[in-house]
């Protein structure tokens, strides 16, 4: 069997999304195809390059490296298929809740500007390994810790506001403390989660403290059991909301700080976006406004949280 590039897209993307179901999705392609496909691959190869668990999908310590390869080769492949004078878009890849205001602002502004140059939101699992391995152009990184081999840039400042039961006796408080939530177990996702243990007191081994794959199983998990709660910058809350799920300020907690995280050695094309959002976010950036604070509850919305 001879290996295509549409084999090397779908185990690209399934790496990405972290689940193949998730892959399926964003190609449009239907499970079985997907899952013959990767079938396919590794009986080519002779390895096994994913690890099923569940509902996700990781690649083994061969499929990493390969997934870096397949990366190459499909950017590659992509832009020989580029129109001529046509400029390929910067991505920016993220883990959960892109469609921040400040990105808004950001696509909306650029766009008016520039007629040549688009910018893409990709959702993926770890942001930092695709901009890595140039699938991505910037991350969008939330309580980014300041690294060499990275420039970054803060677009926003966000607080933070709990995501309980709608059933929850907390549900009806105008806003919680740390102390409020003592008794509870944190639910967070496995990537991107912007709460580590210290910011409440939690010991690492409290019984009720969940981790799971992703924000749909974190407000599933936060609207289904009692006694837990997530915490999430307010924008997240204002964005996406749910009727089991309310949102509720957390007091004296500190904000979450958005950052845009580029290369060091970046490209002109991502040189002129960063100073593009310097220019427009530069008083977004000096302000906390107290109205991105919600108390959002009853929506159809699916949110992304913690």
């Amino acid at each position: 069997m001879r290996i295509e590039m549409r084999h090397l897209r779908i185990f690209v993307t399934i790496v990405n999304e972290g689940s193949m179901v998730r892959a399926a999705q964003r190609l449009g392609l239907t499970q079985p195809s997907i899952t013959r496909a990767m079938r396919e691959l590794e009986q080519r190869l002779s390895v096994t390059l994913l690890t099923r668990a569940g509902r996700g999908a990781a690649p083994t310590t061969v499929g990493r490296g390969f997934a870096d390869t397949a990366r190459q080769l499909l950017k590659a492949f992509d832009s020989a298929l580029d129109a001529p004078g046509q400029t390929p878009p910067l991505r920016i890849a993220y883990a959960w809740s892109g469609l921040t205001p400040a990105m808004e602002t950001l696509l909306r502004t650029w766009r008016a500007q520039n007629q040549r140059q688009d910018i893409e939101l990709a959702r993926m699992p770890t942001p930092l390994v695709a901009l890595d391995t140039a699938i991505a152009d910037l991350a969008l990184v939330r309580d980014w810790t300041a690294n060499p081999r990275y420039k970054d840039l803060c677009i926003s400042r966000e607080p933070r506001v709990v995501a309980v039961s709608a059933a929850d006796p907390l549900a009806t408080r105008e806003a919680v403390s740390f102390a409020d939530l003592a008794p509870y177990g944190l639910v967070r996702p496995s990537h991107g989660s912007t709460t580590p243990h210290h910011l409440w007191g939690h010991p690492h081994n409290n019984v009720r403290d969940r981790i799971v794959n992703d924000a749909e199983d974190c407000i599933t998990a936060i609207a289904t059991t009692q006694s837990v709660f997530g915490i999430t910058p307010a924008s997240t809350a204002a964005f996406y909301q749910h009727p089991a799920v309310v949102y509720i300020p957390l007091r004296q907690a500190p904000a979450v700080v958005s950052s845009l995280v580029w290369n060091a050695s970046g490209r002109p094309e991502v040189d002129a976006f960063v100073d593009h959002a310097r220019r427009t976010l530069r008083p977004v950036t000096e302000t906390i406004s107290a109205s991105t604070t919600p108390r959002a509850e009853a929506s159809t919305h699916r949110p992304a949280c913690c």
